[in-house]
């Protein structure tokens, strides 16, 4: 289970995807410490297959996030998702919603599905959900105000109301009609290259690379 502020490490994630299934006792249950793998594993029986290959690593490094805080979230992804989302903004570059966004209804398809099947003492169930379109705004705010927030850093005095009305007026840039003008996003951001943590493992700040390249 990855620490809150923190991507799963890649030996974890190439440990699970080779796992072989074990078949368990009829009525055994699992710990909620444990939902998280047991998941991860059903995802890449099932999901993960349908998702373009380029897409599958941030596919299941972000659903690890989900399921991480989907207990105590008592399965309220329209509350958890976009929050995990502005958490992420501060810890992988913009390609990574590119990618994700595609992907979300097959996510959510697969959450809604498995999660009441974990074998967990008492049952967890997708109590709330959130659409693709609505998590496409939420997406272009953030990208939004990420821009915003870049063009006044070395100003740093500038009233949060200017910074606001900036992020606003570049969210009318980069969305409209329901999607996001991607090529917009990347003239915005591309000339300020994302900084990978150094304390992160090397396969983790690999596949951070490669993203931030697309």
């Amino acid at each position: 289970m990855p620490k809150q502020g923190q991507f799963a490490k890649s030996a974890r994630l190439k440990q699970l995807n080779n796992f072989k299934v074990r078949s368990r006792q009829r009525g055994k249950t699992i710990s909620a410490d444990q939902l998280p793998d047991f998941l991860l594993v059903r995802f890449n029986l099932t999901a993960k297959k349908r998702i373009p290959h380029a897409a599958q690593e941030t596919a299941q490094r972000f659903l690890i996030e989900v399921f991480d805080q989907l207990v105590a979230a008592q399965g309220d992804l329209a509350s958890l998702v976009p929050d995990l989302l502005d958490d992420i903004s501060h810890r992988a570059p913009w390609q990574f919603y590119m990618q994700l966004l595609p992907q979300w209804d097959l996510l959510q398809d697969f959450l809604k599905k498995e999660l009441p099947a974990v074998p967990l003492a008492q049952r967890c169930y997708v109590t709330t959900t959130v659409t693709t379109a609505d998590l496409t705004k939420v997406v272009a705010q953030l990208l939004a105000k990420k821009a915003a927030a870049i063009t006044f850093l070395k100003r740093p005095n500038v009233p949060a109301a200017m910074q606001q009305q900036t992020a606003q007026l570049l969210y009318g840039s980069i969305y409209h009609d329901g999607t996001i003008d991607w090529a917009k996003v990347r003239a915005l951001l591309s000339p300020f290259p994302f900084t990978i943590d150094s304390q992160l493992d090397e396969g983790t700040q690999q596949w951070l690379r490669a993203l931030s390249q697309l």
